[in-house]
Order: structure tokens, then C-alpha cells, then sequence
């Protein structure tokens, strides 16, 4: 189990010279009837010397635990909590524990990393599986287990959702001990923000005995989805940003426009304090999902309801109806915060979803 945790989000308590935070990790392992199989807990402290580190999120927790099961099909549930708030953080996840055969080849599960801050320190772990500017490389830790003396073939393929390869490279190997791990990397910035597979492939020399991995991992910065249009970025911004804003913007020169964008960030950064600009990344993470979800004829932002999804977010609630012999499909989205609720329609048919209301609840 692989896990990171951003300083930030951790409730940082003055000691001696420095700052001391803890929280405890509980991870459980499910059978497919819903019976715990396996499970832990660990308690673990974090130490820092400066108040400006508790509130950062470049600096993290990460650490990797290890949980001892007998092959098969697992729910991994993995809670980490403060034990002195009542905070705290849920993910769960479908995990395999491959049966392990002495003959033939076996890979083992993904670990996906990034690159360590400088040349010489170690890769880091990535469980968020979020790659862009700020982490443009792709580090994948392959666990393959063969007898020595085995060869196969490892292939790594980038693959959108709908299947279309973006890249691939494979190499030809020979196994040298029963466990290797391999360590493939590949640099995301030149593909759009969105949502990607990792697809991990070994073939036993003379093939026969192919073994496949899917892992997913996610684009959320890019230079080819932003920052090569000028007028395609004025148009997705406008969904979020104020008059004065865009008009700001458009009055730039071409050769002040990246200024006039590093303003426009800064000035709507709601907590200037913390390394991280949430609005910018917010707003990055919409466009993404909305390309990914909601694209039809027309890019995902240029439609009704991607349109509402990167200037509100994910709804509170959503009520639809399938398409029947006499209704139209639709889909109401409801945000409470906002006391709105948008109503969208299928008219034709091919899943393009047309708002044809917005009302005050």
C-alpha cells in the first residue's frame, strides 16, 4: 500500500524547537463477499523545524506498507485519520494479488512514481497518479516474477480511454532473479490534459503466456491543451474569470501575455500563503474532466454541460432519466451551496446534452 500525505493537511501541534503532527493509517483488505481478509494499523509522527513547512503542500508523508494476502480479488479500503480532530481520509480501490507460478512469466502490480527533487535523491511515490508541468515524468516500478534464465518481452504502452495508443517502447529480457523490479519512465507534456492508461504487457519468449496490466494515471497540466491558443484559453477562462479580468487579458501585447497570465493567477489565488495556486489548479482539473466526460462533435469544454462543470464543479446530486420509446434522455444537476439547479436534455438522441433550464432552488 502506497501512500502520500500532503503537510497541509495534517493538524501540526508546537514541541520543543519544532512542530510535531501524527495520525495513524488503517488499511483493510475485503474478499468478494464483503469478509475482512486482512488488515493493520500504524501510527506514524512527522517532526519539522520551521512553521511555514506545516502549511505547505510540497512537502509530504509518504511511506509504502505491506499487507500479506492469498491470491485473488481484493476491495483495499485505506483510512488515515488525526488522532486528535475527528479528520479524516477514505479511498478505496480494486486490488489483485496475482498467483505467483514457478513456471512461466507473472508481473505484479504497477507502482507509479515521479522523479525525486534532485539528481541524486530517490524517485518519489505518486498514489495520486497526477502528472503535468510541475511533474512531467512518468516513473512505473514493475514487479516481474520468472525463473532465472527466463526470457520475455516487456511492453509499455500510454493508451487513451477509447484504446488509441499514444506511445509504446518494449524491450527484450532475461530474467536473472525470480523478482525484478523494472523501472520504465515517459514524459506526459506531450499529450492533452486527461485521462490515460498505463498498459503494461509480458510475453514469454516464444509467446503463449502474455500477462497484461492496466493502471490509470492522469494528465492535469499540459502545454498542449494550455497555453498555445491565446483565443481558445480567453474562451475557457471566461467561464470563471470577471469581466475586468478577461479585459485585462485582452489588453495585453502578446509579448506581456505570459505577465498578464501570471497576474491573472495570483490575483485569484485564495490562500497566497501556501505554494500551491488552488484556483489554477481547480480550474486546470475541470477543464480535464470536462474534456474527458463531456466531449460530443465539439470538445468537451465548448458543451452545455461541460460548461457548467468547470465554472461550478461536480454537483451536489443528479437525478436522470435513460432514454424510453417517448422521453428524451436528461439529467438534472443540482448545487446547493449555489441554490441551483440546471436541467439538461438529449434531444437528439446521441448522448449531446443540450441545458434547456436553470432555476433557484
Amino acid at each position: 500500500v502506497s501512500y502520500a500525505v500532503v503537510y497541509d493537511e495534517l493538524l501540526f501541534l508546537k514541541q520543543d524547537s519544532g512542530y510535531r503532527a501524527r495520525y495513524v493509517v488503517v488499511a483493510i483488505l475485503y474478499d468478494e463477499g464483503g469478509r475482512q481478509v486482512t488488515g493493520d494499523t500504524w501510527r506514524r509522527e512527522v517532526f519539522v523545524d520551521e512553521y511555514e513547512q506545516t502549511n505547505s503542500r510540497r512537502f509530504t508523508a509518504r511511506e509504502e506498507l505491506e499487507l500479506a494476502a492469498p491470491p485473488g480479488e481484493y476491495l483495499l479500503k485505506v483510512q488515515i485519520r488525526s488522532p486528535e480532530t475527528s479528520a479524516s481520509g477514505q479511498i478505496e480501490r480494486l486490488v489483485e494479488v496475482p498467483e505467483i507460478a514457478r513456471e512461466g512469466v507473472t508481473l505484479g502490480t504497477i507502482v507509479f512514481e515521479r522523479e525525486g527533487p534532485g539528481p541524486d535523491t530517490d524517485p518519489l511515490l505518486n498514489p495520486a497518479r497526477e502528472y503535468g508541468e510541475e511533474s512531467p515524468v512518468v516513473r512505473l516500478r514493475i514487479p516481474v516474477y520468472a525463473e532465472a534464465g527466463t526470457e520475455y518481452e516487456l511492453e509499455v504502452s500510454v493508451e487513451t480511454s477509447s484504446g488509441d495508443v499514444m506511445k509504446s517502447f518494449s524491450d527484450t529480457l532475461s530474467h536473472s532473479t525470480f523478482l525484478e523490479q523494472h523501472v520504465r519512465t515517459f514524459g506526459v507534456l506531450d499529450l492533452e490534459v486527461g485521462n490515460y492508461f498505463a498498459v503494461v504487457r509480458v510475453d514469454r519468449a516464444g509467446g503463449g503466456d502474455e500477462r497484461v496490466r492496466r493502471a490509470r494515471f492522469k494528465v492535469v497540466t499540459s502545454p498542449r491543451s494550455w497555453g498555445e491558443d491565446f483565443d481558445k484559453m480567453i474562451a475557457q477562462i471566461s467561464y470563471v474569470a470577471s469581466r475586468d479580468d478577461i479585459e485585462r487579458l485582452l489588453a495585453a501585447p502578446p509579448e506581456r501575455r505570459d505577465e498578464a497570465w501570471d497576474d491573472f493567477w495570483r490575483r485569484n489565488d485564495p490562500d497566497p500563503a501556501t505554494e500551491e495556486n488552488e484556483f489554477k489548479q481547480e480550474f486546470l482539473t475541470r477543464l480535464s474532466e470536462a474534456n474527458a466526460r463531456f466531449k460530443s462533435v465539439v470538445e468537451g469544454w465548448q458543451t452545455d454541460m461541460g460548461r457548467v462543470f468547470i465554472r461550478y464543479g461536480e454537483p451536489d446530486d443528479v437525478e436522470s432519466q435513460p432514454v424510453g420509446r417517448r422521453l428524451n434522455a436528461w439529467e438534472t444537476w443540482y448545487y446547493y451551496s449555489e441554490h441551483t439547479k440546471f436541467v439538461f436534455v438529449d434531444r437528439e438522441g446521441f448522448g449531446e446534452f443540450k441545458l434547456v433550464e436553470k432555476t433557484r432552488i
